[in-house]
């Protein structure tokens, strides 16, 4: 199948839209669960978190690529969102190597599930 530009241009900014939706539901669940149980808070973060995991878990089902190298790529996406969510959320700056590391891991991801077959 030969595709055109814009029909490539489409597919990349969707693709990575779904990868950052799917970040944001497994980090604020698994954040929402972490609260629940390492700070106390009340059960209905657990419920919620949990519910925004199941979501995570059908989102990466809408991209158009084999289970294996979707995850592998969103390993990357899930590298660099958990170290912005860090910045943002827990306002953590992060250090050169959480930096350097998070950048690798992506051009990484890009070239998993973006390079040409």
């Amino acid at each position: 199948m030969i595709l055109s530009d814009q029909n490539t241009a489409f597919f990349v900014l969707t693709s990575i839209a779904l990868f950052f939706v799917a970040a944001v539901a497994e980090i604020g669940g698994g954040y929402m669960v972490w609260k629940w149980l390492r700070e106390r808070k009340g059960m209905l973060f657990g419920i919620i978190g949990g519910i925004v995991l199941f979501i995570y878990g059908v989102v990466p089902t809408f991209q158009p690529a084999q289970f294996g190298r979707v995850y592998a790529a969103y390993g990357g996406i899930f590298i660099i969102s958990s170290i912005l969510w860090g910045m943002f959320i827990e306002r953590k700056k992060p250090d050169r190597y959480e930096v350097i590391g998070s950048v690798i891991a992506v051009m990484g991801a890009v070239i998993i599930f973006y390079s040409p077959r």
